[in-house]
């Protein structure tokens, strides 16, 4: 009975000890819960590389300055198998942080934006491969991290082929990756062809990405070995490789929890006006802080304008009848109108138009009915050149032109059907030139005659 005893005691002193030397899953989901567009820490180091966005009242991001053409996420730097995993190894002096924290997106108008976040990883990508490729893109800020789950996303998504790097597997490990990647052309034919892989562990205090196995990398490539590559902390900012002897170590800077969570009173970002394609209610935010306060950037700041985000626009207050201006009261110039009297026309134009007449009756009525009136703008007379305007007087062509009563339509029916006979004057007869009678047949004879 004693023995009995003392086992149930040893057992349980074992299991309390286990208990509490187990990590609470409460306190480790602190260190990985996902809190998209909270800057904290990464605003300062990162304003000198690039710029900052607000996207939305509280919801920052960062995109990085003087990259070149067709410049995109995890593409300059390296791949090298870790104890976290496949980790990326940047050549750039931001990618410590923008490489391992946080999301990338590719917005319609901004271009590629960092979302930051507070959970560190080895690299925050998805993979594809098939028998000769394999490739990489980086994950969405719709893409968050759970410890029981891995990666979820909280909508469905699927990476456009320019998010995609492919390289052959002999080139996986290359310092030169970027040389090796194949265009996007091939991108495009490569999603068809390719099947999804990789997950995201969590082992004690580490985010392991599996990415694709590495045995399939090492026979594929050639049945080159792969060797495990030691990552440690620094203290500097910044990441680098240090080669020592025959092995390489990586050493990287990640700042603390209470360094993460610490956020800058005032934050000089750029407001976007135009909107981004992000959809922002399928991200998982940070909590605001009441206390932060935002200073845009841009020529409002260097002018020292303050701008109230909250004022009313202004309203037009209506002024008495006695306090209007005296302008209602004043009287615009008066505009005359009239018909402008026509000019006579000539004897020339009165034949032309008679002509005109005889050959289309119905042609000089039409233009009649349809030709606008003209009419000219006299500006006002004043009272001393105020005058009778007398008619002008008739010339003696317009006394004589006599006005035809109109026809009846049928009349003019009638002399259209009816042809009209065209009166020939008789010509003079043409002089018949006499032949002299040398030309004729008699005077022929009787030359011959006297020739004989």
């Amino acid at each position: 009975m004693k023995r009995l005893l003392i086992t149930i005691l040893l057992f349980g002193t074992f299991g309390a000890s286990a208990i509490a030397a187990s990590p609470d899953p409460q306190d480790l989901s602190g260190n990985v819960s996902a809190s998209f567009g909270e800057p904290g820490y990464f605003y300062g180091p990162l304003s000198t590389y690039g710029e900052w966005l607000e996207v939305d009242p509280g919801f920052f991001a960062w995109r990085p300055r003087h990259v070149q053409y067709g410049w995109r996420p995890y593409l300059n730097g390296h791949w090298s198998w870790t104890d976290f995993g496949w980790y990326w190894v940047s050549s750039e002096p931001f990618g410590w942080a923008v490489f391992h924290y946080g999301r990338w997106y590719d917005d319609d108008y901004y271009g590629w934006i960092w979302v930051p976040d507070r959970t560190w990883g080895p690299a925050w990508v998805e993979w594809r491969y098939n028998d000769d490729y394999l490739g990489w893109a980086p994950l969405p800020p719709y893409a968050s991290f759970s410890i029981n789950m891995g990666i979820r996303f909280t909508t469905r998504w699927l990476a456009p082929y320019h998010y995609w790097s492919f390289v052959r597997y002999r080139h996986f490990t290359s310092p030169t990756i970027i040389h090796q990647v194949l265009p996007r052309e091939y991108a495009r034919r490569l999603m068809g062809t390719t099947r999804s892989a990789g997950r995201y562990d969590f082992d004690g205090d580490r985010i392991i990405n599996r990415g694709v196995d590495r045995g399939i990398v090492e026979r594929r490539g050639g049945n080159t070995r792969i060797v495990r590559t030691d990552v440690r902390e620094s203290g500097s900012v910044g990441e680098r490789v240090i080669r020592d002897r025959n092995q390489e170590r990586i050493e990287v800077y990640r700042p603390d929890r209470s360094s993460i969570v610490r956020t800058p009173e005032r934050i000089e970002a750029r407001r976007t006006d135009r909107g981004t394609s992000l959809d922002l209610q399928k991200v998982e935010r940070a909590p605001r802080e009441s206390g932060r306060t935002t200073e845009p950037r841009g020529s409002e700041r260097a002018r020292g304008i303050t701008r109230e985000e909250n004022q009313p626009p202004p309203q037009s207050v209506q002024q008495p009848e006695t306090q209007r201006p005296r302008e209602e009261s004043i009287q615009r110039p008066r505009v005359e109108i009239r018909k402008e009297s026509p000019k006579p026309p000539s004897v020339q134009q009165r034949e032309i138009e008679r002509r005109r007449e005889d050959r289309y009756p119905f042609q000089r009525r039409e233009q009649a009915q349809q030709q606008p009136e003209r009419r000219v703008v006299i500006p006002e007379r004043t009272q001393q050149q105020e005058r009778r305007v007398v008619a002008p007087e008739r010339s003696q062509q317009q006394k004589r032109q006599v006005v035809t009563p109109e026809r009846s339509q049928q009349q003019e029916r009638r002399e259209i059907a009816q042809p009209r006979t065209r009166v020939e004057q008789s010509r003079p007869t043409p002089s018949i030139r006499q032949e002299s009678p040398r030309g004729t047949e008699q005077g022929r004879r009787e030359s011959g005659k006297k020739r004989d």
